[in-house]
């Protein structure tokens, strides 16, 4: 029994200290000091963990401390997470409202216009006051479970005033201010920075573990107000905004209504010269219609609503000097180039480098080492080198760029490098710069499907000399007690890793081909090859004939004389035939996939599939078909015998119309695998 004295003491800390996260998130003003919220919060903690029953969801303290999540769960949205149509200057968006107002036979006006934030979408639900649910946009019918996540945020209140259950939607952002310092703290303890606020809002959500959010410095502003069956509340959109804030939901200060597009043309014209001074990110103006009876009268076209649009800012342009040009090698060995920029704010965020994109893009603009250049962010969020700026003065030590002909240290490979493309590559399979990423992608489970070797532990296997090559990963079991010493590395969980290392040694030949990484070669390609080339070995005996092989590789439909040859290419590499050779003494990829066909009635068809499935994945879609002896690709052409249409295809659904494919849904496929001696044909 908790004493009254004690209840109404804990009842008493918990309103004052949800009092003061109103004041200072919402309100910006708070009664208490730091130091005042954080005496009480640790009396409140310290009272509540003497007394568990007295906690409750809404109370401060729940918002860290939530179970380690292992997975996110989906969310099936009550109505769907639309994203918007664009129109990039007054003439467009002219052009819009004058084609609304048309359809709907009257003024569209007023509107509502709001600064688009640059962030993550999310949906909060709130059930009996109480913060129930939260969900992320993803694919704009399903998203994740983020809820315990999401209650880290303290402008968020677990509870709030009304008892109707309401859907409220926002955008979660990381202010840019406690961005570049946040960013810096990483760099500081040996961490990689993100690369922009949207990704650091995102990543911050997507934390397994709740207590990482709460680390993190973001925030919220809600836009939308929905009953608990997607419905609207009110019959205007502003007046939703106003009930939002009431709630105690922090919503974006500057939205206004706008009467006429004068008052239109000036708030976009005011927020394009002073978006720099926000502590947020806006890439444009969110145009929305204030009449809600309109707004259902227009409905939604595909993945947009008509009764909205967002105004694009045009990119910040600035300039800065570029001092040196690096390499990053990716996973398939190719090399991407980037600048190294002289520091400069765009848009409030402090930006040191950009991406060079590939050998054509440097020669194509002459970009030079020490050259003046103009830089934007692609869509706010890349660095994106334009062109080399007007002001630029070279002297006689400037020199056009050119590509390496070897990998860059450690690795010193040769370079493959091919005129016909824009790529230029690393073939090694032992590549250092390439190494951990490649076996990060060996590990995955479209590969070898090695569980308890992820990215983590990849890392930390390669950093401390463990694994140098591929192969290396099956001598682990010899380093068992060194395994062992390592921080995190118990007994029990390095039996599981080598047990589930020595089961992988069964995976056949096309799932050991994937995860070679060879540029080009994927599930489907390799499943191709293991159909014709039966193992490893045989594919080892054909290294003497390499003219042959590629003969053979082109033969093989669905695959053309780009990757044949870049298959080639890889094979010529010593390093690589002395890496087949220690997996065929190892006894691995030596077999190929041995599956007995639950029936023939799919026999010599090949499917593309295409859209979302109830129940069904497509990796467990693709296995039926293979099992009754059909064929899985990825693109539609002449040679596709069936098109598996599930929920919001995509333009595979338009080219199978435009080959005459025959399209199919799920209960049609069924019935086909259903019968063994059905023809279909």
């Amino acid at each position: 029994m908790i004493p009254i004295e004690i209840q109404k003491k804990i009842k008493d800390l918990r309103e004052e200290l949800n009092q003061a996260n109103h004041e200072y998130y919402i309100k910006e003003n708070s009664s208490l000091t730091d130091f005042e919220y954080d005496e009480k919060f640790k009396e409140l903690l310290t009272l509540e963990n003497e007394y568990p029953d007295s906690i409750v969801e809404e109370s401060p303290t729940q918002r860290i401390g939530s179970n380690l999540s292992i997975q996110f769960n989906t969310v099936e949205h009550n109505i769907p997470m639309l994203s918007l149509s664009n129109v990039f200057d007054l003439n467009e968006l002219k052009d819009w409202i004058k084609k609304t107002s048309k359809t709907v036979d009257q003024d569209i006006f007023p509107l509502v216009c709001e600064l688009k934030i640059d962030g993550l979408a999310v949906s909060v639900k709130f059930q009996n006051k109480l913060l129930n649910q939260a969900s992320t946009r993803g694919n704009g019918t399903i998203g994740e479970d983020i809820t315990n996540n999401v209650k880290t945020i303290r402008s968020i209140p677990l509870k709030i005033n009304d008892s109707k259950n309401i859907e409220a939607r926002g955008e979660i952002y990381f202010p840019i201010s406690k961005f570049n310092q946040y960013n810096e703290s990483r760099e500081l303890a040996g961490l990689n920075s993100y690369s922009n606020p949207r990704n650091a809002s995102s990543g911050s959500v997507r934390q397994l573990d709740p207590n990482e959010t709460s680390k993190r410095p973001i925030n919220i502003f809600f836009y939308n107000l929905f009953d608990e069956q997607g419905k609207e509340i009110v019959d205007s959109h502003y007046k939703s905004l106003e009930i939002l804030e009431k709630l105690g939901l922090r919503i974006e200060k500057n939205s206004k209504q706008i009467h006429n597009f004068e008052e239109l043309e000036n708030y976009i014209l005011f927020w394009s010269k002073n978006r720099a001074k926000l502590d947020y990110g806006t890439d444009g103006i969110v145009i929305k219609i204030d009449d809600i009876n309109i707004q259902k009268n227009l409905g939604t076209t595909g993945r947009n609503p008509r009764w909205a649009t967002s105004y694009k800012f045009p990119p910040e342009i600035v300039e800065t000097k570029l001092n040196k040009i690096n390499f990053n090698v990716g996973r398939t060995g190719v090399l991407t180039p980037w600048a190294e920029l002289e520091p400069i704010m765009i848009d409030g965020v402090k930006i040191s480098r950009a991406t060079l994109h590939n050998r054509d893009e440097i020669e194509r603009k002459d970009i030079r080492e020490n050259d003046l250049v103009e830089l934007q962010r692609a869509g706010e969020v890349i660095p994106q080198i334009i062109k080399v700026s007007n002001k630029n003065l070279r002297n006689n030590k400037s020199k056009k760029f050119e590509f390496p002909d070897y990998c860059p240290e450690p690795c010193n490979s040769k370079l493959l490098s091919d005129q016909n493309e824009v790529s230029v590559r690393c073939v090694s399979s032992s590549c250092p710069n390439k190494f951990e990423r490649l076996l990060q992608y060996f590990s995955s489970k479209k590969c070898m499907d090695i569980e308890g070797l992820g990215s983590k532990i990849c890392s930390i296997l390669y950093k401390e000399g463990f694994i140098n090559t591929l192969d290396e990963i099956y001598i682990l079991e010899q380093k068992r007690k060194q395994l062992m010493q390592l921080e995190g590395f118990g007994e029990r969980s390095v039996n599981k890793l080598l047990a589930n290392i020595e089961e992988s040694k069964n995976k056949s030949f096309n799932n050991l081909l994937t995860a070679f990484g060879i540029e080009g070669v994927g599930e489907e390609i390799s499943d191709l090859i293991a159909e014709r080339i039966k193992s490893l070995d045989i594919l080892y005996e054909k290294k003497n004939n390499l003219h042959n092989l590629e003969d053979l590789l082109i033969d093989i439909e669905g695959i053309g004389p780009i990757v044949a040859n870049k298959i080639i290419e890889w094979m010529k590499q010593e390093g690589n035939i002395f890496l087949i050779e220690n997996f065929i003494n190892l006894g691995i990829g030596t077999k190929n996939r041995n599956v007995t066909n639950q029936s023939n009635s799919l026999n010599y068809k090949t499917f593309v599939i295409t859209g979302r499935f109830e129940n069904y994945n497509r990796s467990t879609l693709e296995n039926m078909i293979k099992n009754n002896g059909g064929k899985v690709i990825n693109r539609v052409s002449s040679n596709t015998d069936y098109l598996l249409q599930g929920e919001n295809p995509g333009t595979k659904l338009s080219e199978a119309k435009n080959n005459s494919i025959a399209i199919i849904n799920l209960s049609e496929f069924l019935q086909m695998i259903s019968t063994k001696e059905r023809n279909f044909s």
